[in-house]
């Protein structure tokens, strides 16, 4: 998803687009991108992997949950 994001960038609408309209979508590949690079254990078997704190843990899961449930609902969307 972050890959579509990148590939199609200026073409997504967020319910919070923010004052210019394109740092809703910024915040969203930036919650993405955080996620896909400070989680590493999230597969298991992909190396480097190192043990994680628990409010690591605990962050990942809630940003995990709020992209998820944003984009289930339509919030941001591709146009």
């Amino acid at each position: 998803m972050l890959r579509e994001l990148r590939q199609h960038a200026g073409q997504w609408d967020v319910a919070l687009a923010g004052k210019t309209g394109v740092e809703g979508e910024a915040a969203v590949t930036a919650m993405m991108s955080l996620l896909w690079t400070g989680q590493t254990s999230r597969h298991g078997g992909q190396q480097p992997t190192r043990e994680e704190t628990l409010a690591e843990a605990r962050m990942a899961v809630d940003l995990a949950v709020s992209l998820v449930r944003w984009f289930a609902d339509g919030a941001v969307r591709r146009r």
